[in-house]
């Protein structure tokens, strides 16, 4: 399986990239009124209305989790976010239908926001581990597996879980 990898903080992140539309820097979006607070906003791009979800709010971290990491960054550097656009089930199943029927529930063009961008590793499934219930940083039911890379832990997401705004 393809990964596309990201941080959020330190914790390093990825996603199926079957699942990946496309990925651009982040830009200003239109708040959505009485949204849940892990709802960015939407954004249009290229006509195209897109639900952007913060993913740090929607992995339940605090507003001090934030203010902690904010304080490291310099000053005069402001934290660069991008946002993972991601295919609707229309466009996975024309690809792979069996991961367009587990894995991509949504119909609706949605982006993740993420902090830095990293890279595309290739997994063997079977380096796929259980996630451990001691994870920092993340619910474990948003996990769909991890993988040990040169010492640091890979987070695989079950993005369909994090899409699920009745979690």
């Amino acid at each position: 399986m393809l990964v596309s990898t990201f941080m959020l903080g330190d914790l390093y992140l990825g996603i199926d990239i079957i699942l990946v539309r496309e990925i651009n820097r982040s830009m200003e979006c239109t708040p959505v009124p009485r949204a849940p607070d892990f709802i960015r906003g939407m954004l249009n791009i290229r006509g195209r209305v897109i639900t952007l979800f913060d993913l740090r709010r929607r992995l339940g971290w605090t507003d001090e989790e934030e203010d902690d990491e904010e304080r490291q960054v310099s000053q005069t550097q402001k934290r660069k976010q991008y946002n993972v656009i991601l295919k609707t089930r229309n466009e996975v199943m024309q690809i792979n239908r069996t991961i367009a029927e587990n894995k991509c529930p949504w119909q609706d063009p949605v982006g993740l926001v993420v902090d830095q961008l990293g890279d595309v590793r290739d997994i063997v499934d079977d380096n796929i581990l259980p996630p451990p219930a001691n994870l920092k940083g993340i619910s474990a039911h948003f996990v769909q597996g991890v993988v040990e890379f040169e010492r640091n832990l890979l987070v695989i997401l079950n993005v369909a879980k994090v899409l699920n705004s009745e979690e």
